[in-house]
């Protein structure tokens, strides 16, 4: 079974959320009470840049085709895996893009004046160069692709799709998308710090946890 259809028969579009992060028991010594010490135990999550982590998910790559934010941060980083985002230029220019990603739209979307609202409003149109593009840029069939769109739903999956039929062999897809990955890691790819919270690898953050968000297949906005 393909990687879209894995997708299409998990239903994983119709639910994507970065996922829960990965918990190891690590026993710590607690405090010492009345002269005698006890084990507890306390959860640390496995995260990027984690050593244990990223030869974890590199080993499990691309053979598992669906990767998390934090896994997505591996590969791109230590795997040779390049970010393949298929949203459009007017999202990459209005909300933001990846550091080092590759911007090939799987649709168009304009601004157009709507006489019914007398408003402006989103148009969207197929681009059908879309894997032209993308074979110009990567013409071997065998490079390492993560690809994602907005929030995981929009189009990663029909992009996937024809990628797949186009002969392409190591893909993936990024769950949550864009939006996933910009609430935990900056412009510069650094770890985001809430106020005095810091996402960290060897911590719990529920910010990491949330629903991703954003453009929808409608086009209705580009809300993060």
């Amino acid at each position: 079974m393909g990687l879209t259809q894995t997708l299409r028969a998990s239903g994983s579009l119709r639910t994507c959320k970065p996922s829960r992060p990965v918990f190891t028991p690590v026993p710590v010594r607690a405090p010492v009470c009345q002269g005698r010490q006890r084990m507890v135990t306390v959860s640390a999550v496995k995260q990027w840049p984690d050593p244990d982590f990223i030869k974890e998910t590199l080993e499990q790559f691309p053979e598992k085709g669906i990767a998390t934010v934090e896994e997505a941060r591996c590969l791109f980083s230590s795997g040779g895996y390049t970010w393949l985002d298929v949203r459009s230029e007017l999202e990459n220019d209005e909300v933001g893009k990846v550091k080092g990603s590759v911007n090939i739209p799987f649709v168009h979307l304009k601004r157009v004046y709507d006489p019914e609202t007398k408003d402006r409003v989103m148009k969207k149109t197929p681009n059908p160069d879309f894997i032209k593009m993308v074979e110009k840029r990567f013409p071997k069939k065998d490079v390492k692709l993560m690809v994602g769109c907005s929030n995981g739903k929009a189009y990663s999956i029909d992009a996937l799709e024809a990628l797949e039929e186009a002969g392409y062999t190591n893909l993936t897809f990024v769950r949550g998308g864009y939006n996933a990955w910009f609430r935990i890691f900056d412009n510069k790819l650094n770890r985001r710090n809430y106020g005095e919270y810091q996402e960290r690898y060897d911590g719990y953050d529920q910010l990491s946890m949330g629903d991703s968000c954003g453009i929808h297949a409608s086009g209705a906005g580009f809300d993060k």
